[in-house]
């Protein structure tokens, strides 16, 4: 079974302006557009629903492009990645393998080429969740410390309520 929905693209920006514009120009060629603000707003997001495919983020959001960039690269390694910035391309040493960097200001014929580039890396890459090594404990919802909060995990003491 096909599915004819367009491919959902995250949009993961403090800048209003920017998300607006960046969205458009997405729309433009086809594609959904989600926007946010917040790290926590784009968590929020791919855990829900609309399955995405692509996360364009800030390097400045609340909660930090970068450790978003890498959050999804190990929670959705199936979800392309573009990390737009005006920092320059000493960034791209931060960012998890296979993430793209996108300076800004960026131009409608940078964006799709990204996208496009992006979208046809993560369709090549096998579909195969992330192994955990031996011996490593699966994560128990604990605060990630880099300023996406915490997630509530399971408690050891029983309720007293």
């Amino acid at each position: 079974m096909s599915d004819s929905r367009p491919l959902a693209i995250l949009i993961a920006e403090a800048d209003e302006l920017v998300r607006m514009v960046t969205a458009d120009m997405l729309e433009d060629v086809g594609f959904q557009a989600i926007e946010v603000r917040t790290a926590a707003e784009a968590l929020a997001v791919l855990e829900g629903p609309t399955p995405v495919s692509m996360l364009v983020t800030g390097r400045g959001i609340v909660g930090d492009g970068v450790a978003l960039a890498h959050l999804v690269h190990h929670r959705w390694p199936a979800v392309g990645i573009i990390v737009t910035s005006g920092a320059g391309s000493d960034l791209q040493r931060a960012l998890p393998p296979g993430t793209r960097l996108l300076s800004k200001p960026y131009d409608f014929a940078d964006l799709i080429h990204e996208v496009d580039a992006g979208l046809a890396q993560v369709q090549e890459a096998p579909a195969t969740a992330p192994v955990l090594p031996s011996g490593v404990p699966p994560h128990r919802g604990v605060d990630l410390g880099n300023g996406l909060g915490t997630v509530a995990g399971p408690s050891t003491e029983p309720d007293k309520t």
